[in-house]
């Protein structure tokens, strides 16, 4: 029984620490480190954009107070492109566009019966946006300068042509929007629009005089932005 003792003793003795170490415990792998990860919206993207704007065009003869209100609406459909730069979870950049809008509105002249017709065929913007992002969802404001054509025809309640008034304005636009990223390319958006394009004065022609006119609208739309 010694003896045997005395050879195990001699064993044991003889094994690398190692080897106790191993059947103390197991070795733990060090936790992955972190790393942020999110969409970054710096870029460059171009898209196509449409959807429906609605406003209110008031004309009336200058130096009288009778003014007739119509309000045109239609369609829009168009092509935008931006810029983005990202700094942590804000994101600025400046984007252009231009619509074409199918835009038109009729009503009777107040105290006449000749019929008014407004229309804008096309309208467009050049704007700063200003946003937040939560990873791949971008909430922003935009605002900047708003273009547009504006006409105004005068017929007869028969529909016999009298005259007209046609000019390109210039204004001003303020909105908001959401746009979210479907993948690195690819974004979709939806934002509201308020454009402004001021009073002004204009001579209808055929001899119809002097006239003022102000003109505002109001947009909603959506797009799709694809980014490079």
């Amino acid at each position: 029984m010694i003896k045997r003792l005395v050879i195990v003793t001699a064993v044991l003795t003889a094994l690398p620490p190692a080897v106790f170490a191993a059947d103390l415990y197991a070795p733990v792998a060090n936790p992955p480190a972190y790393t942020a990860s999110g969409f970054d919206w710096t870029g460059m993207y171009a898209g196509a954009v449409g959807g429906y704007v609605w406003g209110r065009s008031v004309a009336g003869t200058t130096g009288s107070a009778v003014t007739t209100t119509i309000d045109p609406s239609g369609s829009q459909i168009g092509v935008t492109a931006g810029v983005n730069a990202q700094f942590d979870q804000f994101v600025l950049g400046l984007e252009g566009e231009v619509l074409w809008s199918g835009v038109k509105g009729t009503g009777t002249i107040t105290n006449r019966t000749d019929v008014a017709t407004i229309k804008s065929e096309w309208q467009g913007a050049i704007k700063a946006r200003a946003g937040v992002t939560f990873d791949q969802v971008l909430v922003y404001a935009h605002g900047g300068f708003a273009f547009a054509d504006y006409s105004a025809s005068v017929s007869t309640g028969g529909g016999v042509f009298r005259g007209d008034n046609r000019t390109g304005r210039t204004g001003w636009t303020v909105g908001a929007g959401v746009e979210m990223a479907i993948n690195e390319n690819v974004s979709v958006k939806a934002e509201y629009a308020y454009s402004d394009f001021g009073k002004w004065t204009g001579t209808v022609s055929n001899g119809l005089g002097s006239t003022d006119f102000q003109y505002h609208t109001h947009a909603v739309k959506a797009g799709v932005n694809f980014h490079f």
